[in-house]
C-alpha cells in the first residue's frame, strides 16, 4: 500500500515551526538511500533561542499533481496507519556522538552519527509495517543555500527525502548559549525531522496534506498541520526512548531534554500550526516513555491534546 502511493511522484509541502528566534541555514552531504519516492516536502522553522521568539512560521501550498486517494484511504493512512502496530522499536545501541558544535565539520560528523542510528532502529520498523524504507539524504550547511526547490529560510527541514540541518543555528547557540541545551536541541530535532521521513515512508505526511487541503475552514487545516508536526516530535522522542540506555538518555542531559522539549510552542505564532509547549512536551515525553509509534497516534487525539 506505501509504495504505490509514491509512484505518483506527488510533491507535498509543509512548514514547521518550534520555538523561539528563527535562524538561517546550510554544505552538502548525502546519505544513501535505498529507493527514492516521489518528491515530498516538509519544512521547519526552529528557535535560536527559547527566550526571544521571532518570524512566523509559514505553511507552503502542496504544488504539482493534484490526483489524490480517496478521502477514506487517507484517513485509514492517518488513523489506522499499520506504523502504529509495530510496537516497541529496537534500540539503535547507538551512544550520543560526542562531537560538539564547534565547527561546521563536527556539526556534520554530528548529524551523520546520528542520521545512521536513526536508519538502524526506524528500517525494521518501517519494514515491519509493510512499507518500503529508504535513507533519507543528510545535507548540513552554512550561510545561504542555493537550494531553490526547497524552502531553506529555516533552521531544520525535510524535503524531498532530503533532511537539511542548519550548522549556523548550532554553531551560535553552542557559542552563545548552553552547550547542553544546544546537545538536546539537535538531538530532539534531528530526529524531529526523521519523524517527518518516517510519516513520507508510511504515507502519513502525504495523506494528512492531501486531508489538510481539503478541509474546509483555516482553523480546521491549522488543526491537521498541529496534529501532523506534534505527531513528528512524538516520533523524535519514541527513538530517544528506545535507545535511552545506550545513547545514554539519563542524569542532567534528560532534564535538559525535558526542558527543551517543554520550552518549544507555537504561542508566539498567530497561524498555530505546531501546538502549544503543553502539548509538544506532553506527546514527546509520551514517544520516549512508550518507545513505541502507537503512543504517537494524534490524528485520533482529542482536539485539546493538540492545540
Amino acid at each position: 500500500m506505501g509504495e504505490s502511493r509514491w509512484g505518483r511522484s506527488v510533491l507535498v509541502c509543509a512548514a514547521v515551526g518550534l520555538v523561539a528566534a528563527a535562524g538561517v541555514t546550510a554544505v552538502r552531504m548525502s546519505g544513501a538511500d535505498d529507493d527514492q519516492p516521489g518528491r515530498v516536502l516538509s519544512t521547519v522553522r526552529t528557535p535560536l533561542a527559547p527566550a526571544a521568539p521571532s518570524g512566523v512560521p509559514e505553511t507552503a501550498e502542496p504544488t504539482g499533481p493534484t490526483a489524490a486517494p480517496p478521502p477514506n484511504q487517507n484517513k485509514a493512512l492517518v488513523l489506522q496507519n499499520k506504523l502504529y502496530k509495530v510496537g516497541r522499536i529496537p534500540a539503535s545501541k547507538c551512544k550520543e556522538p560526542t562531537v560538539r558544535a564547534t565547527s561546521l565539520a563536527k556539526v556534520k560528523l554530528y548529524y551523520t552519527q546520528f542520521l545512521g542510528c536513526l536508519n538502524k532502529a526506524w528500517a525494521p520498523v518501517v519494514r515491519e509495517a509493510g512499507y518500503r524504507f529508504w535513507a533519507p539524504k543528510l545535507v548540513v550547511y552554512a550561510g545561504r543555500s542555493t537550494n531553490t526547490f526547497c524552502d531553506l529560510t529555516s533552521t531544520a527541514v525535510y524535503c524531498d527525502g532530503t533532511i537539511y540541518m542548519s550548522a549556523d543555528y548550532d554553531l551560535k547557540n553552542q557559542a552563545t548559549y548552553d552547550p547542553l541545551w544546544t546537545r538536546t536541541t539537535m538531538a530532539f530535532l534531528i530526529a524531529h525531522e526523521y519523524g517527518h521521513h518516517v510519516q513520507a515512508m508510511t504515507g502519513i505526511l502525504q495523506a494528512s496534506h492531501e486531508r489538510e487541503m481539503v478541509l474546509s475552514s483555516t482553523a480546521m487545516q491549522l488543526l491537521e498541520s498541529r496534529r501532523r508536526e506534534l505527531q513528528a516530535s512524538c516520533l523524535s522522542g519514541v527513538y530517544l526512548g528506545a535507545d535511552k540506555q545506550y545513547f545514554p538518555a539519563r542524569g542532567s542531559w534528560l532534564l535538559k531534554w525535558n526542558w527543551t522539549v517543554r520550552n518549544r510552542g507555537d504561542e508566539w505564532n498567530p497561524k498555530r500550526t505546531h501546538g502549544n509547549k503543553t502539548n509538544h512536551s506532553r506527546w514527546s515525553r509520551a514517544g520516549f516513555a512508550a518507545a513505541d509509534p502507537a503512543a504517537c497516534n494524534t490524528f485520533t487525539a482529542k482536539q485539546t491534546a493538540v492545540s
